[in-house]
C-alpha cells in the first residue's frame, strides 16, 4: 500500500523540467482525444511541434487542452503524475523561437512544422509514496 502526496507548484515544474514526452488532450468532433508528443517548459508554457492543419493543431487552435505528464517505479507501485490545464495557441517560427522552441525536438520529424503553445493555466500534480516495511 502507499500514501497519496500531492506535488508542491515547484515539484510540478521541476518534473516538467526534466521530461520529454507528455500527452495532450484535445476535443475532436466532440470526441475526447490524447496525443502523445515530445515537448519542452518554456518559461510559463508548454510548447510542441505538430502537423499544420492536422487533428493536434486542430484541436489546439485557441482551446483549453489538458497536458499530462506522469512516472512510475519499476515494480508498479509508487508513481507521480503532472497535470497542465491551459490555453493553446499556434505559434508561427518567430513567435516560437522568441518562446524558446528553437530547442524542441521530435521523434517524428517529418511534417511537424506547426508550433503549439499551452500555457501553464492550472497545474497540478501528486504522487503515489510505496509505503516501506520495517523488518
Amino acid at each position: 500500500m502507499g500514501a497519496l502526496r500531492p506535488l508542491t507548484y515547484d515539484e510540478c515544474l521541476r518534473r516538467l523540467d526534466v521530461g520529454s514526452v507528455g500527452r495532450v488532450a484535445i476535443t475532436e468532433h466532440a470526441m475526447p482525444a490524447v496525443v502523445p508528443v515530445n515537448y519542452l517548459r518554456a518559461g510559463s508554457q508548454i510548447l510542441f511541434r505538430t502537423e499544420p492543419g492536422g487533428m493536434l493543431a486542430r484541436g489546439c487552435n485557441g482551446s483549453v487542452v489538458a497536458f499530462e505528464i506522469d512516472g512510475i517505479d519499476q515494480h508498479g507501485i509508487a508513481g507521480w503524475s503532472v497535470l497542465v490545464v491551459g490555453t493553446a495557441s499556434l505559434l508561427d517560427d518567430g513567435a516560437a523561437a522568441q518562446a524558446g522552441g528553437a530547442g524542441l525536438t521530435s521523434a517524428v520529424t517529418e511534417g511537424r512544422e506547426q508550433f503549439v503553445a499551452v500555457s501553464l493555466g492550472r497545474v497540478s500534480g501528486r504522487e503515489v509514496v510505496a509505503e516501506t516495511v520495517a523488518v
